[in-house]
């Protein structure tokens, strides 16, 4: 079917949709075993693989998937036929055809590389990209009707993957797909509504979730999905492994299947374990329902992993914080010169904690280079605060490289309405998923009458139409000017807000311009920008640690009616009275305690108080917690620093990462702190004669799996634990294991897999520790494995994630 026409289906869909089922485990009831991959079947066994699309649309699939999950260059490398993925999927699309005819749907398989993307791994943007791109070439070309990006853990891999797909075919139709843990988001931290805001945000036709959980498991977070976007939501969940007592059959399966499309789901299906006669039982209890009714929420919306806000009518006013910004002296600005971010994390704490929704990053030093500072800025906000982030930026390379690495969809700031910039701002923002902050300034410069800075608007929102970018993702900067080079500025510019409002478009202002040269410069701002909120002003620029700001903000909001209930006026009105002097930042700091000699201990009100050594592993920060070692260790000793000061930071991460206040980009580079302070200490406990190694931990992914992604972050927890950790890699067979931890010395052996066909593995791995009688544990984890299966194959215990392993 033509790319328009499959748009146009889905855009259409009334009633739900049949995907196929797992693959692993049907191949090999046909012949296929490790180390042979599943891909290469397509090459010497394509029977066998027709056998199993075949089967499926004999159960009643609508859309049929392509053997090709594993099939990125990277991936593939790692058995040395990288430069085989273009050949490799489109003959995993051509046999999927071939079994499919002209009455059902090709979705290309696009799975995870493997590897983690900068800063939480060592793969860049652009290698992903790389990774992916012969992949999609070879499933477009074999014939595949849309791409569908699944599995994946971490938006910004789901980001390069679909920047492959537009690469190969601009105009083709792509789903993405993500594996949710039990807490409802991804390993990564990324949310439901996250993830399908962005999707609907860069041209997805779907959103989905599959792997990972059962189809009960799965219900909030379709609920959750399409209440955040207007996108068919796909949903595929496990059944489970086929020899554990907690698998679901085809039929328990299928009504489990029936809470999704309650729930919101267009398109269902069945991952890992699941078989034809599961597909057969989903069609069946499919046949003559209707799709349910959804109501995603409107405005424009900004999400970072996990926070999403919204802007525009009715809803509060948008805070941008604009603190993180190298054109006044600062330590951010000397951080920054120097590629450093330690005060760059900082600031986006203070300002999130103030009320700030949105963080703005101006990194535009023109003596650096701009476009690894942006990268690297991004990464430090994202690691300190989970909110939406703005990139600031007039050079449009600099704004595609924080385009490229925000997770989430970001704001770009910003563009101006002369032609060329803004239609490469609205192509910038369409490819990535962002919205555009658009100054009203063409080719005349600025202009003083705010009805013509309105007019501007209009014409913006034509070239928008052309190039079929969502008007409602523009944010239009009418531009403050100084009122003291002209009377009538402030007024010209509140006219102009309320001109584009009335246009229906959405308006942003920096406030702190119009008191430029003028005594009492924070009244006057503070009074400006309460008349452009009269005006219907939908987001500031401006400074979120100015409390007496941010007090007027929140009154405004309650009297012209975007407070709903008057929750964010009676919260923060309850304690306007007892702020101590210092602003914003100085009420939150009076909140917190000054770190003592310990590492941490609990208040009579409960709350956890650390020490400056434990509260920058908790920052991840590395530099400054290796500082504070060095000055401990002199004073305490290294079994001081580790006792006093990283287990009590490290019981705190863990409890975070419990609790959701911590998610996988901190926990790593807390865990990477806290190893970086063990490794001196065992260093100085060396030279006294002595060890610190709490023992030895062999990791490995099984024979047959090429994931690693969860082992890898297993490890680097493991190590800021304490442990030596000695990781064998992936696709490792039994005896070596065995081997690897009789030689290592290991007190714990700790398998993953993430196939249901590779789970077996595990159990021979346990079978042969048995057969040697080793005297060490073996602890197991993975998407398919529950505590059922752990037991049923004599496994010494299991761990559905990093914390819980340690």
């Amino acid at each position: 079917m033509e790319q328009r026409r499959v748009r146009e289906f889905f855009r259409g869909l009334r009633s739900p949709l049949v995907l196929d089922g797992g693959m692993g485990t049907q191949l090999a009831e046909r012949g296929w075993h490790p180390p042979m991959l599943p891909e290469e079947m397509c090459l010497h066994m394509p029977q066998a693989v027709l056998e199993v699309h075949r089967g499926y649309v004999a159960s009643g699939a609508a859309v049929i998937e392509t053997n090709s999950f594993g099939g990125s260059v990277r991936k593939l490398s790692l058995k040395g036929l990288g430069d085989r993925a273009e050949e490799l999927a489109r003959r995993s699309a051509e046999l999927a055809r071939r079994a499919a005819g002209d009455q059902v749907l090709v979705a290309g398989s696009v799975g995870p590389s493997g590897d983690m993307l900068k800063p939480l791994g060592d793969m860049s943007f652009q290698e992903a990209v790389m990774s992916f791109e012969p992949q999609v070439r070879g499933l477009v070309e074999g014939g595949a009707d849309l791409i569908l990006v699944e599995t994946m853990l971490d938006l910004k891999e789901a980001k390069a993957a679909v920047e492959a797909v537009k690469r190969v075919r601009e105009d083709m139709p792509f789903v993405v797909s993500f594996t949710f843990d039990r807490d409802g988001r991804t390993v990564s931290g990324d949310s439901p509504e996250a993830a399908a805001i962005w999707a609907e945000a860069v041209g997805a036709i779907g959103v989905g979730a599959n792997c990972g959980l059962g189809p009960r498991g799965y219900v909030e977070v379709v609920r959750r999905l399409a209440g955040a976007a207007s996108l068919p939501v796909w949903v595929y969940p496990n059944a489970g492994v086929p020899s554990a007592g907690d698998y679901l059959g085809p039929q328990e399966f299928a009504e489990g299947c029936a809470a999704l499309l309650e729930a919101g789901a267009s398109v269902i299906g069945g991952c890992c374990g699941t078989t034809p006669e599961h597909v057969k039982a989903l069609a069946a209890m499919a046949a003559n329902r209707s799709l349910a009714a959804t109501d995603a929420a409107g405005g424009l919306r900004l999400c970072g992993r996990s926070k999403v806000f919204s802007f525009g009518p009715g809803l509060p006013l948008g805070i941008i914080g604009e603190r993180i910004n190298v054109s006044r002296k600062s330590p951010i600005r000397e951080q920054v010169g120097l590629y450093r971010y330690g005060a760059v994390k900082e600031e986006a704490r203070s300002q999130a904690l103030a009320g700030a929704s949105v963080i703005d990053v101006n990194v535009g030093l023109p003596e650096i280079d701009q476009v690894r500072a942006m990268r690297e800025a991004v990464w430090a906000v994202e690691s300190a605060a989970p909110l939406p982030i703005s990139l600031d930026s007039d050079d449009l390379g600099v704004l595609e490289a924080g385009l490229r690495e925000a997770a989430g969809v970001p704001l770009i700031n910003s563009v101006t309405a002369k032609e060329e910039q803004l239609r490469l701002g609205m192509r910038l923002a369409m490819r990535y998923g962002a919205a555009l902050t658009v100054l009203l300034i063409d080719h005349r410069g600025i202009l003083e009458d705010g009805l013509e800075r309105a007019r501007i608007a209009e014409r913006v929102l034509e070239a928008a139409r052309e190039e079929g970018f969502p008007g409602s993702r523009i944010v239009f900067d009418p531009l403050t000017l100084t009122l003291g080079s002209g009377e009538a500025n402030g007024l010209e510019t509140l006219r102009a807000v309320r001109e584009v409002v009335a246009l229906g478009g959405l308006t942003s202002l920096g406030i702190s311009n119009v008191s430029h040269g003028l005594p009492a410069r924070g009244l006057l701002n503070r009074s400006f920008l309460a008349m452009a909120m009269g005006a219907g002003l939908d987001m500031v620029i401006c400074n979120p640690l100015d409390r007496e700001l941010m007090g007027i903000v929140k009154a405004c909001d309650a009297l012209r009616g975007r407070d709903k209930g008057l929750s964010c006026f009676m919260a923060f009105g309850a304690d306007w009275c007892d702020v101590p002097s210092g602003g914003a930042l100085g009420a939150l700091k009076a909140k917190q305690p000054e770190g003592g000699a310990v590492g941490g201990s609990k208040a009579p009100d409960g709350e956890v108080h650390l020490s400056p050594l434990a509260a920058k592993v908790l920052d991840g920060d590395e530099e400054g917690a290796l500082g504070e070692a060095r000055r401990l260790i002199d004073l305490e000793g290294p079994l001081g620093v580790i006792s006093d000061h990283l287990v009590p930071a490290l019981d705190e991460v863990g409890r975070r990462y419990e609790t959701g206040e911590f998610f996988l980009p901190q926990l790593i580079e807390a865990a990477q702190a806290a190893s970086a302070v063990c490794a001196l200490a065992e260093e100085e406990l060396l030279r006294e004669g002595s060890s610190a190694s709490r023992g030895t931990v062999v990791l490995a992914t099984v024979e047959g799996d090429l994931h690693d992604l969860g082992k890898n972050v297993v490890a680097t927890v493991l190590k800021s634990h304490g442990y030596r950790v000695v990781d064998l890699g992936k696709d490792v067979k039994a005896e070596r294991i065995v081997e690897a931890a009789l030689r290592e010395g290991a007190q714990v052996v700790g398998l993953s897999a993430l196939m249901t066909s590779t789970v077996p593995r595990m159990k021979e791995v346990i079978e042969e520790t048995h057969r040697r009688g080793c005297g060490f544990k073996v602890i197991v984890g993975g998407a398919a494995v529950s505590p059922w299966y752990a037991r049923s194959i004599g496994a010494d215990g299991m761990s559905y994630d990093a914390v819980g392993a340690c």
